[in-house]
């Protein structure tokens, strides 16, 4: 994530100038941009993916409404991983989008006042999207793992996946991805600088000058692109590939057995262990499907970066759509992991009539109280005709 947000703006350059109090920007912006690379970005950060992170937000929203209002949900394994990789796709979701869309609206980048405000908290903002998309990465792999404990080494399974590990490796993941995001303020400096055109002063964030942060930068960068893109892609292969022959395996072993056993029902038996293994193994392919697919890509554009630089037309292009597969992934994550199990989709069924109940509660009453009136108005205007009758007979 952290190269893929190096784009918009002067305030995002990696250009070394003199640390001064303030500079010049006639010598800091040596590149232009095609209309056509503009409208990519514009659409990109603007358009697409906020839409992408509203619709996230909502269904992790969702995921977790229905794992904390129901109690059966609690039995659900790894319950905790699944309520800290809502959390963290969602808290990333909404810092990576108050890093890439402001600075893209024009109203809002050539705003002095929001410049002075927005060049102070980017980088902590950075950070923090940073942050919680590492943690996400290290929660699948966590969740993978116990996953793979439990088929592959079902015996010291209950040992390994419990309650607290699952909290320790949540916390690990969070700290040890923070550590991996905080070069972004250590590295990076913000310097007033005088744009001539406008006569005014805009504050933009340079890379440091100092050798020692500069390695330290690039470093931390390369550990990033291997720690949390490509290594976790090669462990769920592996892992789940392990979990695929396994349940073959088991498979086939009931299947010899029902064969020697030659029992009638044997053979419907084993036609269900089939179809459970095959919706398993379809589900696994998606998860490393998925991070492949929308994880991968950083590395390939991580390498355009170094090839053509950020201000090449090729290099946005790819940036933006891989930006796009990052988003998509924070949001598919819901579906991926959730929605996939029959137990889920129960609880969620409940979870929402629980909620249109309560919205029906909301009208019904209004509705009571309009019974209520008429039956009170009929009363009354029944004691008016009887009334009324017995006048006639006086």
């Amino acid at each position: 994530m952290d190269e893929l947000i190096t784009l918009e703006g002067a305030s995002q350059s990696e250009q070394i100038i003199g640390s001064h109090d303030f500079c010049n920007f006639s010598n800091i912006t040596h590149h232009e941009h095609d209309e056509q690379s503009i409208l990519i970005v514009w659409w990109s950060n603007v358009a697409v993916l906020p839409i992408i992170a509203l619709i996230g937000l909502a269904c992790n929203l969702l995921n977790m409404a229905v794992l904390t209002s129901n109690k059966t949900a609690r039995r659900i394994p790894s319950w905790n991983l699944l309520i800290a990789l809502a959390i963290c796709d969602s808290l990333f979701l909404i810092f990576a989008t108050l890093d890439v869309t402001p600075l893209s609206i024009p109203s809002l980048a050539f705003s002095t006042s929001f410049n002075h405000f927005y060049s102070r908290v980017v980088l902590y903002i950075r950070t923090l999207a940073s942050t919680f998309y590492k943690s996400s990465v290290l929660i699948v792999v966590a969740f993978n793992i116990e996953r793979y404990l439990c088929v592959v080494c079902p015996l010291n399974s209950h040992r390994w996946c419990t309650s607290r590990n699952s909290k320790n490796a949540i916390a690990t993941a969070v700290f040890v991805s923070f550590l991996c995001s905080i070069q972004w303020p250590l590295a990076y400096d913000t310097i007033r600088c005088f744009e001539s055109n406008s006569n005014e002063y805009y504050y933009v964030i340079l890379m440091s000058t100092n050798r020692a942060l500069q390695i330290y930068y690039r470093t931390m960068d390369y550990i990033s692109l291997f720690a949390f893109n490509v290594l976790p892609i090669i462990a769920l292969l592996y892992m789940n590939s392990r979990i695929i022959f396994t349940l073959r395996r088991v498979v086939d072993e009931d299947s010899r057995r029902d064969e020697e056993t030659k029992l009638s029902d044997g053979l419907i038996q084993n036609e269900a262990h089939n179809n459970r293994t095959m919706r398993a193994n379809a589900m696994l392919f998606a998860v490393v499907f998925m991070l492949f697919f929308c994880v991968g890509p950083q590395a390939p554009a991580r390498l355009l970066f170094d090839i053509y630089g950020q201000y090449h037309p090729k290099a946005i292009l790819y940036v933006c759509l891989s930006q796009q597969l990052v988003f998509l992934n924070a949001s598919l994550n819901f579906c991926l992991y959730c929605v996939v199990s029959k137990r889920y989709r129960t609880l969620m069924k409940q979870t929402l009539k629980k909620f249109l109940h309560k919205l029906e509660g909301v009208d019904r009453p209004f509705q009571i109280s309009l019974k209520q009136t008429k039956s009170s108005s009929a009363h009354v205007t029944s004691l008016e005709d009887h009334h009324a009758h017995l006048i006639q007979n006086v």
